[in-house]
C-alpha cells in the first residue's frame, strides 16, 4: 500500500513505512499493471497449491448449463435470477461445454471483470495510481481464489462502477444498478440513494428501468412467472447457514458441545446447522431483515431530503445498504464479502473531494474491510474442514472462534458505515433554521 493509501504515514519511522513510502514514489500506470499481474498470479498459485477444492461450484454451474438443453430454462439454476443462466452459459459456449475448459474460461471471465474495474478506478482518477486502486488490488487478493470461482465479483464491480459513474454518466449508473439487480436482486435497494440527487435523478431512473425492468420482462417471457420468482422462494426456504451472523451463537455452543448440533449440507448446496435453537434464530434473522430494510429506507429518505447530497454521502449510503443486507440474512456465504469491495474502492476515490475528517473515516472503513477480507479467506476455505468437524474438536474450536470474530467485526463495520452515512446525509444547518 502507498504512503497515502488508507491512512497517513510518515516515511522513515519504521521499515514498513519506508517500504510504503518507496512504493508511493513509484506509483504509476505501469506499477499498477505489474502489481495486478503479480498479485493475480499469486492468487492462482494459491488456488493450484492449497485451495483447489473450491472449484466445486464452477463445475456445478457447468453441469446445470449442460442440462439446460434437456430440462429447459424454467428448471435450470432456479436459485439464481434468470439472467445469471445466460451469463453462466458464456464460458460454456466458448469452450463447447468441456469441463476443464469451462473452469478455465470462467476464471478468465472473472479476472477480466477484476481487470476492468481496476482500469475504471485508474481512469476515473485521471489516469493516476491511487489508494482506490491499491485497495481493490489488496482486497481481492485477501479474499483469495474464491473471488474467481463464484460470480459475486460481478455485482461488486457493477455497484462500484455505478458509484463512479453516477455524477458524469448517470444513465450508465442506473443501467449498471439495474443489471446488478437482474443478477443478484439486492442491488435494486441501491436505487434509493442513487436517485436522491435532483440533477441526475431522471437519467438514473431511466437507466435502471431500461436495464433492470427490461431484463425482468425478458426473463418472464422466456422462463415464466415461476422461474422469475424462484430465487425469492429458494432463499426464503433455506435454513441457517453456518457462517452467518445468526448461526454464530449456536456454532459457539457447538464448539463447546459438538454432539448437541448437526452440521450438514442441505438441499440448497450450503452447510447449515440443525438442532436446538435454530428456529428462534431463523425468526430473529427475519425480524432483523425487516429492521434492516427500515434502516435502508431511512437512509434513502434522508438522502432525498438533502438538497445536494455529496458523492461520498451517497457512497456511504450504498455501502451501508450492502452491509445491512449481508449481516441480516440467514445465509452468509464467504464470497458475499466481495459485494462490499466495489463500493468501498469507489468511496476511496470519491473521498478526495471531501474534508479531511471524511477522508479519514473512509480510510478507516477500507482498512477494516481489508481485515474482514483476510478473516474471510481463513473462514473459507483455509479453516473450513475444521468448521465441519473433520479435524477434531480443536479444529471446530479454532475455526468457530475465527468465524465469530469475523462476524462481530462485520456487524461493527456495518453499524459504523450506517452511522457515517446518516451523519453525512444530515441537511445543512442553514436549511434547518
Amino acid at each position: 500500500m502507498s504512503a497515502h493509501a488508507l491512512s497517513p504515514t510518515r516515511p522513515g519511522s519504521g521499515p514498513f513505512r519506508r517500504l510504503a513510502a518507496g512504493y508511493g514514489r513509484r506509483r504509476s500506470g505501469r506499477t499498477l499493471v505489474l502489481v495486478w499481474l503479480v498479485s493475480r498470479l499469486l492468487t492462482l498459485l494459491v488456488l493450484a497449491l492449497f485451495e483447489a477444492f473450491v472449484v466445486g461450484d464452477v463445475f456445478y454451474y457447468q453441469r446445470k448449463i449442460h442440462a439446460l438443453f434437456d430440462v429447459g430454462l424454467a428448471a435450470t439454476l432456479n436459485e439464481y435470477p434468470t439472467p445469471v443462466t445466460w451469463i453462466l452459459w458464456l464460458p460454456y459456449g466458448m469452450t463447447g461445454g468441456n469441463r476443464a475448459g469451462y473452469l478455465a474460461a470462467f476464471i478468465v471471465f472473472m479476472l477480466l471483470l477484476d481487470a476492468l474495474f481496476t482500469w475504471a478506478l485508474w481512469r476515473s482518477s485521471g489516469r493516476r495510481h491511487t489508494a482506490a486502486c491499491d485497495f481493490w488490488l489488496l482486497f481481492v487478493f485477501l479474499i483469495g481464489p474464491l473471488s474467481y470461482l463464484r460470480f459475486d465479483i460481478l455485482p461488486a464491480v457493477l455497484v462500484g462502477g455505478a458509484l463512479l459513474a453516477v455524477r458524469r454518466r448517470p444513465a450508465l449508473a442506473g443501467a449498471l444498478t439495474g443489471l446488478g439487480a437482474a443478477v443478484k436482486l439486492w442491488p435494486a435497494l441501491l436505487i434509493g440513494p442513487l436517485l436522491a440527487p435532483r440533477a441526475t435523478r431522471r437519467p438514473v431512473a431511466w437507466g435502471f428501468v431500461g436495464v433492470g425492468v427490461g431484463l425482468a420482462l425478458v426473463s418472464l417471457l422466456l422462463g415464466g412467472w415461476a422461474r422469475l420468482v424462484s430465487p425469492l422462494t429458494w432463499q426464503s426456504d433455506r435454513g441457517l447457514q453456518i457462517e452467518s451472523i445468526w448461526a454464530t451463537p449456536l456454532m459457539l455452543a457447538r464448539a463447546v458441545r459438538p454432539s448437541g448440533w448437526l452440521v450438514d449440507i442441505s438441499k440448497y448446496q450450503a452447510y447449515e446447522i440443525f438442532g436446538p435453537g435454530v428456529n428462534p434464530l431463523l425468526t430473529l434473522s427475519t425480524v432483523a431483515t425487516v429492521v434492516g430494510l427500515v434502516a435502508i429506507v431511512a437512509l434513502s429518505v434522508r438522502a432525498f431530503r438533502h438538497p445536494q447530497p455529496s458523492p461520498v454521502a451517497l457512497g456511504l449510503a450504498v455501502l451501508a445498504t450492502v452491509a445491512i443486507m449481508t449481516i441480516t440474512n440467514k445465509t452468509l456465504s464467504p464470497q458475499y464479502l466481495l459485494w462490499l469491495g466495489g463500493p468501498t474502492a469507489a468511496l476511496l476515490l470519491l473521498r478526495s473531494e471531501d474534508d479531511a475528517t471524511v477522508q479519514r473515516t473512509v480510510g478507516r472503513l477500507a482498512g477494516q474491510l481489508l481485515v474482514l477480507a483476510l478473516l474471510t479467506q481463513l473462514v473459507y476455505p483455509l479453516l473450513y474442514d475444521g468448521f465441519l468437524g473433520r479435524q477434531g474438536h480443536a479444529g471446530i474450536v479454532v475455526s468457530t472462534l475465527v468465524t465469530s470474530v469475523r462476524n462481530i467485526f462485520l456487524v461493527v463495520f456495518t453499524v459504523a458505515a450506517w452511522r457515517h452515512a446518516w451523519l453525512r446525509l444530515a441537511r445543512p444547518a442553514a436549511l434547518l433554521d
